[in-house]
């Protein structure tokens, strides 16, 4: 063989033991809300490409999937979704797909989730309906960091040492985080979120000491009565609240009823299950949303 023909027959060798590993499949995941989405990205890394359910803009609540997010979610590896009824929708989308490919891990499985005690049913019954609005507890976001890099293994075993360690990188940005927000609400004088909408900011207000005040219960689509804000104008009155936030997804003409019965102010607030077009296009994630929880609760609270 003569020297120019051992040369291309050597570089086609190697290219036949490179070219399996960049055409070999990366693994599919898909999530129903932002956080688990981020996470599973920041997790896998390269290894899997990773895309959201829902457009953005989507409530998570009230989105009805489409025949397309059928065969898009059939195409899929590893669905990551919330559970406890965030995704009324999910289990009719399931039955609708072959059996035996997909996996699916629930995130609010075997957690201790909080109880929604503020819709008159609920009381009647004695038991109020489930929060499933967890990442908002970043402690809790550890727990799924580590399930779902637990989950990817399984997936691609060949992995599983980056999945581990880019978890625990991610672990720590979380807890850092987390005690950021705990300094940063320690000293606040106020401690009520009065929210003029539905109670999503459960979890982030016990991790923090505060007390979240919604005008109505878990259901995006209640509304609240005139009781309900007549009770809210005579509890910011006794207590000197002057700041009544609402959660971005929704309008804010209620939250504004309520700031004029007081003389106050509207803050914003994100429950961080999707993203607007905008913040898709201004690459919005996560943390960015958390961050400015965080300046809004500090301003709202007056913490300086």
């Amino acid at each position: 063989m003569n020297p120019r023909a051992r040369l291309f027959t050597t570089a086609v060798a190697a290219l036949l033991t490179v070219v399996p590993s960049v055409l070999e499949a990366k693994v599919r995941v898909m999530a129903t809300v932002l956080p688990l989405g981020e996470f599973a990205a920041r997790i896998a890394g390269d290894r899997a490409e990773v895309s959201l359910l829902l457009p953005p803009g989507a409530g998570v609540h009230t989105w009805q999937p489409r025949p397309g997010d059928v065969v898009r979610l059939a195409k899929t590896d590893l669905l990551l979704y919330i559970g406890a009824d965030l995704e009324p929708w999910l289990p009719g989308l399931l039955k609708a797909l072959p059996g035996g490919r997909l996996r699916t891990f629930e995130a609010a499985s075997g957690l201790q989730l909080l109880e929604a005690r503020d819709e008159d049913d609920a009381q009647e019954a004695g038991r109020g309906p489930l929060d499933p609005h967890v990442w908002l507890d970043l402690e809790i976001d550890v727990l799924i960091v580590g399930k779902i890099a637990e989950e990817l293994a399984v997936i691609d075993p060949g992995g599983t040492d980056e999945f581990k360690a880019n978890a625990e990188a991610l672990a720590g940005r979380l807890r850092r985080l987390d005690a950021v927000f705990r300094e940063g609400l320690s000293g606040c004088p106020g401690r009520d979120i009065v929210l003029a909408g539905h109670g999503a900011f459960g979890y982030l207000a016990r991790r923090y000491g505060l007390a979240q005040r919604a005008l109505y219960g878990l259901s995006p689509d209640a509304q609240p009565k005139p009781r309900d804000l007549m009770e809210a104008v005579s509890f910011c009155r006794r207590n000197n609240v002057r700041t009544v936030f609402f959660e971005n997804s929704v309008s804010p003409d209620l939250a504004k009823t309520l700031a004029r019965e007081i003389d106050g102010r509207v803050l914003v607030l994100h429950a961080g299950h999707n993203l607007t077009r905008d913040q898709q296009d201004r690459k919005v994630g996560f943390f960015e949303l958390m961050e400015e929880n965080l300046k809004a609760l500090r301003l709202g609270l007056g913490c300086g």
